[in-house]
């Protein structure tokens, strides 16, 4: 039984499964002479059964076949493999493995036809190479895998014996390896699909790569490589800088002319030239108020160009946004009266502070009351509110106007676009501002949105992040309502504009002295020791922050405050190098005298500190001790005190004791165990009965007096203790 051959009945099924495969089977005994030979192998291989049983292997015309049998039958450690067989217009793949049977060793040959996979491999590596955008496939390991010729061509030498190489992304790039805390500040956020970045390459040519990597994986969810995508950006980003170059160039040419248009126009105006007619009035007063415009949709561009290139400023502080309002309410309280329109204010009470820088959320604010009033009928009301919602604080402002379509709420925020009607066309605009809104309020980290229906009014809203308990304001110091004069040094290169704010700054009191050139500025700066110096950065003879920082750098000039006074937007370039503050041109004229009276009240005059929770016996005080002759700094708890006096310590501080977020007593121990400003006198203000157990910290003040109290008797006692201080 041992010897017996088995029955061929029993090896049917073997022969079926072998005939209805997709693979196909040869078999050869240790001769290499074929013994098996199924019906896929006919179709295949192009040869018969009868053309190949019982024949050697060289018999079937499949070059590699033999060497794979042969390799495999003598043990050869590149045998057993996969081997690629071209057999016609085929493509097979062939496993050869030997085996140990009754007769002596043979090799059993498998075949798959992979001409259909193939093809279609090929077909994607040829949309790969075609594509514009360069491809580099990543095992696990960081294998290449595959590079298609765009990445090639933009990554140079160091790609081209990448493939089939345990090579980096970071290694082809030629930068650091990214870690995941670097992935906030890309050109878009990590997510669960991939991760972007820009990188710049200098070699072999300058390109900057947009370059987005993305996890593949196997159906069961497993990595199983990296495709990473380069997508070349130059082009975009020079056109992006031209775009900025062209807008500021254009700004900077419109600007110019347009500070001595309005800044000549307002002097006329308010008869600095001599008395004016009505009628000349009124014209002069159209002028104005379309310079106003120009002013305004320049700014607007500006600040599109700004955000666009990341140069925007942004001081975050906590805001009050009931005062804001409030003064927001202040500024159109006669535009909406004058258009019959109610304007009216609505705050939550125990509202928190929010974070955001005050001007900007301003600028959003009052743009958004403007639209309000100037698309409101007669008769509207508009009304400005402020909650909290979760985790911010929002601010809305509804009005009774117009609406908009359900179809025009999508584009509101969008550059450029305006609402086509017959109001809307009559009114005018750009359609730029409520997009500076959107990018201001998303710098800020909230959301702004539009709520609007034809014949029903509209509601805008915005959200602000709710200030965290360790951000501070930073109180500012205000001069006093009149300034005791003091010399002002203005340099600009125009002797137009120069001659403009000269003219000013006179009114109030200043004595002036010009310069037109750097050189001869700084010779000014030593020889007249001005007060206050306004620049311009752009000068003839140089750079204009080159000259803030020489003047910053010498002993002789760097105590004097520098105010710059320009058409090119940089403020934080020029906070960083020491300038006292920052105003754009066309010049605002209040504004320019408001700052330059802070700064001499503060060479010139003693400085309070008034520290409220108030703000009504903060804004009584500080306007009492304005008048007569003081400089003063106001802050509403003891933190913002506290910031005040670490800035600017000032010459005596009035202090309520009971106060949100830090008291008065901790104010008094913080001032009086630090030698820097424990000789500061304190007045104490309140009207609660005194912590006995703090009677130690209350003796160390220099006078207590109780609420209510007369503010003018209180402004004499702060003269009284400054006299006795000597000053």
């Amino acid at each position: 039984m041992a010897g017996r051959k088995p029955d061929k009945r029993n090896l049917a099924h073997v022969r079926t499964l072998m005939a209805n495969a997709d693979e196909a089977f040869v078999v050869v005994d240790h001769t290499c002479r074929v013994r098996v030979y199924s019906e896929p192998a006919e179709r295949m291989l192009g040869r018969t059964r009868a053309d190949v049983i019982g024949h050697d292997i060289e018999v079937i015309d499949a070059e590699g076949l033999p060497e794979a049998v042969r390799g495999a039958l003598e043990g050869r450690k590149r045998w057993p493999g996969a081997v690629v067989l071209h057999v016609r217009d085929r493509v097979l793949s062939c496993r050869a493995t030997r085996f140990d049977g009754a007769d002596g060793p043979g090799v059993a040959v498998v075949l798959r036809d992979d001409t259909d996979l193939v093809e279609a491999q090929e077909r994607a590596e040829a949309i790969l190479a075609g594509a514009s955008d360069g491809i580099v496939v990543f095992a696990p390991d960081d294998l290449v895998t595959y590079m298609n010729p765009a990445a090639a061509e933009m990554l140079g030498p160091v790609a081209h014996q990448a493939v089939g190489k345990t090579v980096s992304l970071d290694e082809l790039l030629g930068t650091e390896p990214v870690r995941s805390d670097d992935l906030l500040g890309l050109a878009e956020p990590a997510t669960p699909t991939g991760q972007t970045r820009e990188v710049t390459l200098s070699e072999p040519v300058h390109r900057v790569l947009e370059v987005r990597t993305n996890p593949v994986t196997d159906r069961g969810g497993q990595a199983i490589g990296t495709v990473a995508s380069l997508h070349d950006v130059t082009a975009e980003r020079e056109i992006a800088m031209m775009k900025n170059e062209f807008v500021s160039m254009v700004s900077h040419e419109l600007r110019t002319p347009l500070t001595s248009i309005k800044g000549y126009v307002d002097l006329i105006v308010d008869g600095e030239a001599g008395e004016i007619n009505e009628i000349q009035r009124e014209f002069l007063t159209i002028v104005q108020e379309n310079s106003d415009r120009l002013v305004s949709l320049i700014n607007d561009l500006l600040d599109i160009s700004r955000i666009e290139s990341g140069r925007i400023h942004l001081k975050l502080e906590p805001i009050d946004v009931a005062d804001l309002m409030a003064d927001v309410a202040d500024t159109f309280r006669i535009a909406a009266e004058s258009a019959g329109i109610s304007l009216e204010m609505k705050s939550a009470r125990g509202l928190p502070r929010a974070k955001g820088d005050r001007d900007r959320v301003g600028q959003v604010l009052m743009n958004l009351v403007s639209n309000a009033i100037k698309y409101s009928p007669g008769g509207g009301s508009v009304t400005m509110s402020a909650a909290r919602r979760a985790d911010s604080v929002v601010l809305e402002v509804k009005d009774t106007g117009m609406g908009v379509a359900a179809e025009d709420i999508g584009h509101l925020f969008d550059k450029f676009y305006r609402v086509d009607n017959s109001l809307t066309r009559e009114i005018g605009g750009t359609g730029l501002g409520l997009s500076v809104c959107k990018s201001i309020v998303e710098l800020l980290g909230g959301r702004i949105w539009a709520r609007s229906r034809p014949g029903q009014g509209s509601t805008f809203g915005f959200t602000l992040q709710i200030a965290s308990e360790a951000m501070v304001r930073t109180p500012g110091v205000e001069g006093p309502a009149k300034a005791k004069g003091g010399k002002v040094l203005v340099v600009d290169h125009d002797p137009e504009i120069a001659a403009l704010i000269e003219t000013y700054l006179k009114k109030r009191g200043y004595e002036v002295v010009r310069a037109h050139s750097g050189r001869e500025a700084i010779e000014l700066a030593v020889s007249e020791a001005p007060s206050v110096i306004t620049l311009d950065v752009i000068l003839d003879d140089g750079d204009g922050f080159e000259l803030l920082q020489h003047l910053k750098d010498d002993p002789r000039t760097s105590e004097i405050p520098v105010v710059v006074l320009s058409i090119v937007c940089d403020e934080g370039r020029s906070l960083r190098l020491g300038a006292a503050d920052y105003l754009e041109k066309p010049i605002d004229q209040k504004r320019l005298v408001d700052v330059i009276g802070g700064l001499v009240g503060r060479v010139g005059s003693p400085v309070v500190l008034v520290v409220d929770d108030d703000r009504h016996v903060v804004g009584v005080l500080s306007r009492m001790l304005k008048r007569r002759g003081f400089a003063v700094a106001a802050a509403y708890n003891g933190r913002e005190a506290m910031a005040a006096v670490e800035q600017t310590p000032p010459d005596l501080i009035l202090l309520d004791l009971k106060m949100p977020v830090m008291d008065g007593y901790q104010v008094i121990q913080e001032v009086k165990s630090a030698e820097a400003t424990k000789h500061i006198p304190i007045v104490v203000m309140t009207a609660h009965r005194i912590d006995r157990s703090k009677t130690e910290i209350l003796q160390l003040a220099a006078e207590h007096i109780g609420k209510p109290f007369s503010a003018e008797k209180l402004a004499e006692c702060v003269e009284e203790m400054l006299a006795k201080e000597g000053m």
